[in-house]
């Protein structure tokens, strides 16, 4: 029985370390440099790739996950915006723009990584009024066929009036959608009300304070987040932070660094985070420990 108890007593222990929140083990690193400046990466599901966009999002370009073998995919307007990576790691999805009659029109296009063949998945059209995911780009944007991660992806500026838990921010869009790695539960912003999560299906709402993009953790309990200000028409500074959604518990990842962080994407093994730094248009990363 004291055999049984110790060892239950040291399994705790060991599943708290394994999902405790996470320092930086490392001083920032210059990932990916480019001439024209790179910005929003993305890593691939199984961590073995990295994808960019350029200025004003656009194209595609892909690099090793150690920042090496950077190739350009696609160089097409608005591609780079909220692109996904497909499952099994093979294409990108991605939403372009296209200016007809001083109007702009959008397709949505999977591109093979490889060859960088383009397959047409939505036709051009004026109705797309966020960024499909690979599981709605044949499914119409609902609450009861897609859960709120995906109608707030796909319907941004609709999410706060069709999910009944964020009715009281009608008349605001939902930015920076981020779906936990159980798909359980969704955290995102609101312009002007900070960050807030909930369940995929809507329920338990919670405030998680100021900041912005959040990304999951693989725990499904923590996010990391940056905090930025600026002078109204430059960033003048910003921090990459970890937070646990359910105590609350933050912890200061890029500290005393001239660098300015934004759209941090975490690794899939939860190792890493890649951001784009605003001050040289340049990719860094920072390993963490835990």
């Amino acid at each position: 029985m004291k055999r049984n108890f110790v060892f239950a007593i040291t399994l705790c222990l060991c599943s708290a370390s394994l999902f405790a929140q996470p320092r930086s083990a490392s001083e920032p690193q210059k990932l990916i440099e480019f001439t024209s400046g790179l910005m929003a990466p993305v890593w691939s599901p199984d961590g073995t790739r990295i994808a960019v966009t350029t200025d004003n999002y656009t194209g595609i370009m892909v690099a090793n996950a150690d920042g090496s073998n950077l190739k350009c995919i696609t160089n097409e307007s608005g591609a780079g915006y909220k692109m996904k990576w497909s499952q099994d790691g093979t294409q990108i999805l991605g939403r372009t723009n296209i200016v007809e009659n001083n109007r702009v029109l959008h397709e949505v296009k999977a591109w093979n990584i490889i060859s960088g063949k383009a397959e047409l998945i939505v036709p051009k059209s004026r109705n797309l009024a966020g960024t499909p995911t690979w599981k709605s780009v044949n499914v119409k944007p609902t609450l009861e066929a897609l859960g709120v991660y995906e109608l707030m992806v796909n319907e941004p500026a609709k999410a706060t009036t069709q999910i009944a838990a964020l009715k009281q921010f009608k008349g605001k869009i939902v930015i920076n959608p981020s779906l936990s790695h159980d798909g359980k539960k969704v955290a995102f912003q609101i312009p002007g009300q900070g960050m807030w999560a909930c369940n995929n299906d809507g329920s338990e709402l919670k405030s998680l304070g100021k900041g912005s993009n959040p990304q999951w953790l693989p725990d499904n309990e923590s996010i990391i987040y940056t905090v930025v200000t600026d002078d109204g028409s430059n960033f003048t500074s910003s921090d990459i932070y970890s937070m646990n959604i359910n105590n609350g518990k933050k912890h200061l990842l890029t500290g005393n660094t001239v660098l300015i962080p934004l759209t941090p994407t975490v690794s899939p093994d939860g190792k890493k985070v890649a951001f784009e730094n605003a001050i040289d248009a340049s990719i860094y990363v920072i390993n963490l420990k835990y």
